[in-house]
């Protein structure tokens, strides 16, 4: 009777337990949607510089933007989402905010059926940016009053590279002070003149990819043609140097998926010497996920030439019709290749919001040349893109390798200092918004994969 009883007991439990949950276990209901976002912060941010919203949601939430900023994930990396999706548990999202000629940046929330709506008004900031031409002007400044005569090491016409080798070293000292995890001046045992500069942050997720930066370091030496050779060599290419270290300072405290490397190169001016030899000596197990080359980028948009004629140190008559930028592409399929020209057009055109006028047009292309570093890499199959302009066709050919190459003149022929850092500006701010959408592309790589 008792055995009987236990049966019973048992059966009964089993029948019953789909009509009382979990043996006891309370039903999860639906949290209810409910979305606060703080309405005491400011609506106003500053361009370049990162701007921190106050979110509670008692459900996952989904914030959208405009052009004009990237989402910072929880890592610290930038992310160009336009839809990005949060936890419940989070409360804050921060956005780096574009020095962008936009006025506004739209931002929309929702969360379950709740939505919220606002316009981010932008203002200049005050402060320097995260990546600021004037502080540009300031590295160009100092590369051409303390380190002059960068002639490299492998000429035999000159004072055999003592200037600079001094000046690799002292630039190496300024990335480790930037806060690279690594830094070196190479000294391959098989080419010992190639004394790049060249600094590492390691990616977080992909270490073994990099996406590398770039301009040489150093200048034509005594006799090199058209011009006979420079002492400055401002725009050739110490503004490339300029843009590089510019943008090195920002990517060295930054977070990525891919390891930053930022590059000084030597010998460029004997035939690309410099950056061929770090190509060829990249461990096995790394490829280059893209490489972005800056050469002759003194004057650019929004740079518009001045209409009466300069006079230059040698007593050159200066009468630019304008300033040309190119940004052109090569190393990748077809495919990829099509991708990085939308990249550039969605920088400039959408992000940054760009009108070049016709004294100072932006143009970009699928086109390779090796008159400068980014042969080296599209030559391996990395995918590239090369940053340039050289301050119209007049100015080109009078300063090319030429004494009249100073700051002085660049200066004057942009219309001051000012002037020439907005041209520095929107250089770093460009080549800032494609390294974020390299370090964010998936499926994306050279021709060296294929």
């Amino acid at each position: 009777m008792k055995q009987s009883i236990q049966i019973f007991f048992v059966l009964t439990l089993f029948l019953l337990a789909p009509l009382s949950g979990c043996f006891g276990e309370e039903d999860e209901t639906k949290p209810v949607a409910e979305l606060e976002v703080d309405e005491t912060q400011s609506m106003t941010a500053a361009r370049g510089q990162f701007y921190t919203l106050s979110v509670e949601s008692t459900v996952d939430w989904t914030i959208s933007r405009s052009p004009g900023a990237f989402f910072q994930d929880e890592f610290g990396v930038l992310r160009d989402d336009v839809n990005y999706t949060l936890p419940a548990s989070q409360t804050e999202i921060t956005m780096l905010i574009l020095d962008s000629e936009r006025d506004t940046v739209e931002l929309n929330i929702t969360a379950g059926d709740q939505a919220w709506n606002a316009t981010l008004m932008l203002e200049d900031s005050q402060d320097l940016m995260l990546v600021d031409g004037r502080r540009a002007y300031d590295t160009i400044d100092m590369l051409t009053s303390s380190y002059n005569n960068r002639w490299c090491g492998s000429a035999s016409v000159h004072e055999g590279g003592a200037a600079y080798e001094a000046a690799a070293e002292a630039m190496a000292e300024n990335m480790r002070g930037m806060g690279f995890d690594f830094v070196e001046v190479t000294r391959y045992d098989d080419d010992p003149d190639q004394l790049n500069v060249v600094g590492y942050n390691w990616g977080r997720v992909n270490p073994d990819e990099y996406i590398v930066i770039g301009g040489h370091f150093d200048i034509a030496y005594v006799f090199t043609p058209p011009g006979g050779g420079t002492n400055e060599g401002a725009n050739d290419d110490t503004s490339g140097s300029t843009v590089s270290l510019e943008m090195a300072q920002a990517l060295a405290q930054m977070e990525f998926d891919h390891t930053v490397v930022a590059g000084l190169w030597a010998c460029e001016e004997e035939g690309l010497l410099g950056s061929l030899a770090y190509v060829a000596h990249l461990p096995e197990n790394v490829s280059v996920k893209a490489y972005m080359n800056f050469d002759m980028v003194s004057l650019n948009y929004p740079i518009v030439p001045r209409t009466e004629p300069i006079i230059g140190p040698g007593g050159e008559i200066f009468s630019a019709t304008r300033y040309d930028w190119s940004i052109d592409i090569a190393g990748a399929s077809d495919e990829n290749m099509n991708r990085m020209h939308d990249w550039v057009g969605q920088t400039i055109e959408d992000d940054l919001a760009y009108t070049p006028t016709e004294g100072n047009p932006i143009m970009w292309n699928i086109a390779e040349s090796c008159a400068s570093d980014h042969c080296a890499f599209f030559s391996e199959g990395y995918p590239t893109f090369n940053f340039f302009s050289p301050g119209g066709e007049i100015s080109f050919w009078q300063e090319w390798h030429s004494p009249s190459d100073t700051l002085e003149f660049m200066t004057a022929k942009a219309g001051g200092q000012e002037e020439m850092a907005s041209g520095f500006n929107s250089l770093v701010w460009s080549s800032l918004d494609l390294f974020i959408r390299v370090d964010n592309a998936e499926d994306f790589h050279g021709t060296w994969k294929e």
